[in-house]
């Protein structure tokens, strides 16, 4: 007969919370810090050469051509149904989704880590296209608008961006927590699709060109690499700290995907 042991369930108060250890610390606020600087720079100068150097050629006809086309094509039924899609990463909307879905985590996996990376993916993407649409100042398509112009530029779409940064935000934390490929699959799925309405239907209302919605897209995907890196910094460093000695940190913040054994679990 083989013998077995029941190991005891940890409870709360066996199991370190990760709320003790903040993760915002002075190597990741930099890495976050400078990736934004970088980002500005570099979708500034490319907004700035598509306005004063591609503007006015094929590129910009046919990026104004797409616009028209949409025009062309509007229903009532693709209007409400455009306007929903637009609301998809509307302002109010991803706060509340920041607010609720990021502090579910927080209080439910019991670390900083997993609700700051969503607030700070959407933060980062907020901060550097509001600069960017600024000094870019694209006007907006010379269709009809659907919607009430903002006071930024047309470049890049801060909708887009704003899908991009925050379901792909999201699809990160979940692979950090599970290693189930259908669960990631499907949140790799929103990650994709979200961004995609949004994306055709800002353009389809005239509230941005095809180009300024790729550079969103674009943005939204570099800010969830800078905001990632900046927290797997984080973590290591927090190994770091564990491994000294230097202070009390918990498993759970040692690494940033906890599908993955630490390197004590795996030499024992």
């Amino acid at each position: 007969m083989s013998s077995f042991t029941v190991q005891p369930v940890p409870t709360e108060r066996d199991t370190p919370s990760g709320l003790k250890y903040w993760p915002l610390r002075k190597h990741a606020l930099v890495i976050i810090t400078a990736g934004m600087v970088a980002m500005f720079a570099i979708f500034s100068a490319a907004g700035l050469l598509l306005v004063h150097v591609l503007d006015d050629g094929p590129v910009g006809d046919w990026d104004r051509s797409v616009n028209q086309w949409f025009e062309d094509r509007r229903t009532p039924t693709w209007d409400d149904l455009s306007y929903w899609g637009s609301m998809l990463s509307d302002t109010l909307v991803k706060v509340a989704l920041v607010a609720v879905v990021g502090g579910t985590m927080i209080a439910v996996w019991r670390r900083w880590h997993d609700g700051l990376i969503l607030a700070c993916a959407v933060i980062a993407e907020a901060t550097v296209f509001l600069f960017t649409s600024l000094v870019v100042g694209r006007d907006r398509p010379p269709v009809e608008q659907l919607d009430k112009i903002p006071p930024s530029g047309s470049f890049p779409s801060g909708h887009t961006a704003a899908a991009v940064a925050f379901y792909g935000a999201l699809y990160v934390v979940i692979c950090c927590h599970t290693p189930r490929r259908w669960i990631r699959s499907l949140f790799l799925a929103l990650a994709v699709l979200a961004p995609l309405i949004v994306a055709t239907s800002r353009v389809y209302r005239g509230m941005h060109h095809p180009i300024d919605v790729m550079a969103g897209a674009l943005l939204g995907v570099c800010t969830v690499l800078v905001v990632r890196h900046a927290f797997d910094a984080a973590c290591r460093d927090a190994d770091r700290d564990a491994r000294e000695g230097t202070a009390e940190v918990p498993d759970n913040v040692r690494h940033l995907d906890l599908t993955r054994p630490l390197e004590k679990d795996i030499a024992s």
